[in-house]
Parts: structure tokens; C-alpha cells; sequence
């Protein structure tokens, strides 16, 4: 049986990554484990392509289908320009709750310059949560697609933005009874679920893609391990991290403490990876990020440290968030 989350590594290989249809020519960055989106070309441009399902969200699902797909495009330098999304509905929804996700996705498109262009919407019969699948297309605005795959040894890990932002969001709207028996105020709650307009990171992307980036990748599901995972999978690489060097935004902290949460291992949209030989002192300036590790040969492996202790990572992270839904 599969588990909760994303497809298991091997699974995605056997059975999705072996059937992609025609190999046209015009396709310049595949599907592969660990990458963000596809890359078309045309004539004269290349346009970026991404698709993401919300199904971890009930009160987030429009503002985060628009947002997951736009980092996603965001990240391998492209320009977010066009969403289209196909909304599912349980039974017993009312046109209210399609118009509160439908608001969300008009707003988060619009904030972004992002027209909406096409779409489907229904109730769907065995769908017991509302679930938004969000598709973003954007031109590549970068001299050529950034990669997850892209990442060197030797290179710098910069993360931009605490990770966890967006497990703490959907925390706090979603298992509001759950934190307030762990002994969170009202205000703390609203402050934690308007931690959910943290969650997009283009501008910071789009700022780091003309920069000489190896590689840039959007945490999302398994949080900053998670993505870190993905990186190291996909560039053929190991890496190093120490935990003390992360940044983690103070209410995630508190949350994660009085839920037994890494926050390294929630869901992280909101938070940014990129590697590069080095970072300058005015690129760091600029994005506010931290250096908080390298990436280190594949033969030297995967691991955390902090305070002289190591742990080692061996496989895929679950993610936090699916063993308090589960």
C-alpha cells in the first residue's frame, strides 16, 4: 500500500517517469524526481510549466493552488503568467464554499499579474475534502531553466524564509481545536494563519535566477529535509547542513515544540533552496537569506548537524503534517 504524500521515489520512477508520452522535440526539461516543473519551446521563447494538488488544506486550498504552481514556475526561472485549476467539491458543498476558493485563487492571481485562463469545477462524488489542482505557465525570464538536478559539490546552501510557514498556516486554520488545547491564544492562532501570505517565494526566485544559481527548489511536502532530499536525489550529490544555522520564524518554533514537530520535516511553502559556488555578500543582503550548509559529494552522503552531534539521512521525509492529519 502506498503511503500518505507524494509517490515513493522508486514507485515514481517505475511506473510514471518510464511513460511520458511522444518525445517531442520541443520539450527542453522532462519530469524527473525532484524537479519542479517542465520547460517548452517555441519558436523564440521557452515557457515554464507546473502543476501542484492542494490536498493538505481545507481553509487554504485556492491561495495555496496558485501559490505551490507559481513558486514551482518561479523557481526554474520563469515568469508566473497563466493558472488554470480544477477545482473538486465534496458532496454537500454550497456555491459559499466555491466562492471562498475562488476568491482566494482570484486574488492570489491578480497580486501576481497572473491571468486565469481556463478551468473546470464540480462536485465530485467520493472527494470528502474540497482538493484544488492548480496548473501556472510562465515565459523563462532566465538565461536558460534553473534545476533542481543543477546542484555541484562544493556549493553553498542558501535558504531564503523559515521553513514551516505553510504547515503552521494550515495548523492553525484547519486544527484550531487541536492547538488550543496545547494552550494557544486566539491572537495566536490569526497570527499563525496569516503566516499563509508568507508563502510565495517569486520575487525571490526570480531575483536569484540571473545570478549564476546552480539550482533553486521550492520545500514543499517533506519540508527544508524534504527538499534537501530531492536536491541530493536528483543532482546525483550528498549534503551537509547545520540545523543552528536555519532560520525558523518564531511562532513555527513555539508550534512545533507543543506538537512534537522538526520543523526541518513540514511543509514548507514559503521557503526557498538554491546552491551556488558562492553567494555574494549583496545577494544575501538583498534576499535575506542564510547560508546553512554545502553540497558535498554523493559518496559522502546526507546529514544534519548541530552542537558536535550528526544524524544521517537516509531515505525520503514524511512529512509532519501527514502524521497529525492521519
Amino acid at each position: 500500500m502506498l503511503p500518505l504524500g507524494k509517490l515513493p521515489e522508486k514507485v515514481l520512477k517505475d511506473v510514471v517517469l518510464r511513460r511520458v508520452g511522444a518525445r517531442r522535440r520541443d520539450v527542453v526539461l522532462w519530469p524527473n524526481f525532484g524537479e519542479d516543473a517542465g520547460a517548452v519551446k517555441t519558436s523564440k521563447d521557452i515557457y515554464i510549466v507546473s502543476m501542484d494538488p492542494i490536498t493538505g488544506s481545507k481553509s487554504f486550498v485556492g491561495w495555496l493552488a496558485v501559490h505551490a504552481s507559481a513558486n514551482d514556475v518561479a523557481v526554474c526561472g520563469g515568469r508566473p503568467q497563466w493558472f488554470s485549476s480544477t477545482i473538486l467539491l465534496p458532496k454537500g458543498s454550497t456555491p459559499a464554499d466555491l466562492k471562498r476558493i475562488v476568491d482566494q485563487i482570484h486574488l492570489a492571481c491578480r497580486r501576481m499579474d497572473v491571468a486565469v485562463v481556463t478551468g473546470h469545477s464540480e462536485v465530485a462524488p467520493f472527494v470528502s475534502s474540497p482538493v484544488v489542482v492548480g496548473h501556472m505557465t510562465g515565459k523563462l525570464v532566465a538565461p536558460t531553466p534553473v534545476t533542481t538536478s543543477g546542484a555541484k559539490p562544493g556549493d553553498e546552501i542558501l535558504l531564503v524564509k523559515s521553513p514551516g510557514l505553510e504547515g503552521v498556516a494550515i495548523l492553525s486554520a484547519d486544527f484550531a481545536d487541536v492547538l488550543r488545547r496545547k494552550g494557544f491564544t486566539e491572537k495566536e492562532l490569526r497570527m499563525g494563519s496569516l503566516l499563509i501570505k508568507k508563502t510565495s517565494v517569486v520575487d525571490e526566485a526570480l531575483s536569484l535566477a540571473s545570478t549564476g544559481v546552480n539550482c533553486m527548489h521550492d520545500p514543499t511536502e517533506g519540508g527544508l529535509l524534504g527538499g534537501l532530499y530531492e536536491v541530493a536525489e536528483a543532482a546525483g550529490v550528498g549534503f551537509e547542513i547545520d540545523r543552528s544555522r536555519v532560520p525558523i520564524h518564531p511562532l513555527v518554533q513555539r508550534v512545533c515544540e507543543k506538537m512534537d514537530i522538526d520543523p526541518l520535516r513540514l511543509i514548507s511553502s514559503g521557503a526557498l533552496i538554491a546552491t551556488a559556488p558562492r553567494f555574494s555578500s549583496r545577494v544575501l543582503a538583498k534576499i535575506g537569506g542564510r547560508i546553512i550548509g554545502k553540497i558535498l559529494p554523493r559518496r559522502q552522503g546526507m546529514r544534519v548537524t548541530e552542537n558536535g552531534r550528526e544524524e544521517k539521512i537516509k531515505g525520503p521525509i514524511q512529512d509532519e503534517l501527514w502524521r497529525i492529519i492521519s
